[in-house]
């Protein structure tokens, strides 16, 4: 009988840890983060359009004095590219002040690490950049060929080239895919230059701004009908959203919500199921909005810069300028750099302290705003004028 009492007290005990005592389901639950995605690919410091990249600090550009510059050979032809920048702060850019063009690699003190001529681009486009940092992806072409979507090497090596119509900088999702507008349609093409899917419904425009996505590889796009669509990783449309205009600029908080501005100077929150949440007027139309660590959504308005939390409340704004601020930037602190066209007519860098005080400025010797600047993770900012004839950077 004491055997059988002790037996039952062992199978109780056991019982009793099974169902009341387990803390899986409590104690080591991981938290819910509610972080942005860092960094925000297409809007990020660097311009990678790749969550997933080696991270890399980006430190403070401390004092906004000129550090090196790079000076091309004559000419006025295009655009040029924007910048694209990996962990270890080298920097890939197109120049064509000369037709013929030219792809560069820069080392962090602007030294030319390698240069592949004769490739170049009409408008200004975008490069980015895999998660090892082995490839980058562009669209370009050579004189007399037609526009392709390359994938260069990090030494300078081309690995594939695929012929295409639509001028469109691609993100890259957990799995290396390129997702992208190709011939005018949404595809996905894996890091070896093979199709996956197209979505024939949803038809783009040239431009590097109109695509964002999620930690789940779900991709938010607007299309050239101006409606913005929720497509998962194997090109399923999920919700659409009619933005009702030309959208420059995707960015996603870290509650899913998504914002964008829109081509008559709105900023619109869509929630993460596809509803309109609110509308803000005075957001520059032509610049992206960013987020910073906490879920502040900044954007440049009229001589200034300001942020609202995620229910649409007005709850940070920069000293005022004398100018209006254009392509925002935030390093790992949240100080926020921008770019403007000055009072002069001379491009002017400047930046805020995380807390909206005005910090520094640069006034450079050129003129015209158009690629947006980027970020050096050595504590660097690098910047171009339209069809630019030189590079700047600042420290």
């Amino acid at each position: 009988m004491k055997k059988l009492f002790f037996v039952f007290l062992i199978a109780s005990a056991f019982q009793g840890c099974s169902e009341s005592s387990n803390p899986s389901n409590t104690i080591f639950n991981p938290p819910v983060s509610t972080k942005p995605i860092f960094p925000m690919p297409g809007y990020n410091a660097r311009n990678t359009s790749n969550p997933y990249c080696i991270n890399a600090t980006i430190n403070p550009v401390q004092s906004g004095i000129a550090d090196w510059s790079y000076t091309f050979q004559g000419g006025y032809f295009s655009d040029g590219s924007e910048f694209c920048v990996d962990s270890k702060s080298n920097v890939y850019y197109i120049s064509q002040p000369l037709r013929t063009g030219s792809f560069y690699k820069f080392s962090p003190n602007g030294d030319v690490i390698w240069k592949i001529d004769s490739l170049t681009q009409d408008n200004f486009c975008g490069i980015s950049l895999s998660a090892d940092e082995s490839r980058v992806y562009l669209v370009a072409y050579k004189i007399n060929t037609p526009d392709s979507l390359y994938c260069i090497d990090s030494t300078g090596k081309k690995i594939w080239a695929l012929q295409t119509l639509t001028l469109s900088k691609p993100l890259i999702g957990k799995d290396g895919d390129l997702y992208t507008f190709f011939d005018g349609k949404l595809s996905a093409i894996t890091k070896d230059g093979i199709f996956r899917w197209q979505n024939t419904s949803i038809t783009g425009y040239e431009g590097k701004y109109q695509m964002a996505i999620d930690i789940e590889d779900n991709l938010y796009v607007v299309g050239s009908n101006y409606v913005l669509s929720k497509v998962d990783r194997t090109g399923m449309v999920k919700w659409t959203y009619n933005a009702g205009d030309y959208v420059h600029g995707i960015v996603i908080d870290g509650f899913g919500n998504i914002y964008i501005n829109r081509s008559d100077s709105k900023l619109i929150c869509v929630s993460k199921d596809g509803l309109q949440k609110w509308i803000k007027t005075g957001a520059d139309s032509y610049s992206y909005p960013v987020i910073s660590s906490d879920n502040r959504i900044l954007v440049n308005s009229y001589r200034c810069i300001i942020g609202y939390d995620t229910s649409g409340a007005l709850v940070w704004k920069s000293d005022s300028l004398t100018h209006s601020p254009e392509f925002l930037l935030l390093d790992d602190n949240d100080n926020v750099y921008y770019l403007s066209d000055g009072n002069s007519g001379n491009i002017v860098i400047g930046a805020f302290t995380s807390a909206g005080k005005y910090w520094w400025q640069y006034v450079s010797d050129m003129s015209g705003t158009l690629p947006p600047p980027v970020l050096l993770p050595v504590g660097k900012l690098l910047f171009a004028p339209k069809r630019a004839w030189k590079i700047q950077a600042v420290r």
